[in-house]
């Protein structure tokens, strides 16, 4: 089940952070959850990679368990961003649109969590 789930994981991340990685050097977003961001592209290339790695060897759980994290330490940030930015609205007293901080990022998050469970599960079998 993991490594099916590791592949769809990898198959996902890279074609986002292709997407973004792409909009990024062209200079324009190319979708609107998908910004032009070079950085964010190639971050999610990263944590495609950890999957791919995760599927071509012997011990996937690992890389199933830190590709998760990664994934959900991202997707957590970019909420703070978007946390940030409402804020920062609501502060000066400006309308703040919640859909225009909106990422892939976000949306992935809950992609992660079976990860994350499955990461708790193997922390609690480790000897104290």
């Amino acid at each position: 089940m993991k490594w099916y789930y590791s592949a769809i994981l990898f198959i996902v991340t890279l074609a986002a952070g292709l997407t973004e990685f792409g909009g990024g050097l062209k200079g324009e977003a190319i979708f609107q959850l998908f910004p032009s961001d070079v950085f964010g592209g190639f971050v999610l290339i990263v944590i495609s990679a950890v999957f791919l790695r995760g599927i071509a060897h012997d011990e996937y759980d690992a890389f199933f368990g830190f590709g998760s994290l990664m994934l959900a330490v991202f997707g957590v940030l970019y909420i703070l961003v978007l946390l940030a930015s409402g804020l920062d609205a609501w502060i000066v007293g400006e309308e703040w649109n919640p859909l225009e901080y909106l990422r892939i990022e976000i949306v992935l998050l809950p992609l992660a969590i079976p990860g994350l469970i499955a990461l708790n599960r193997a922390r609690k079998t480790l000897p104290p």
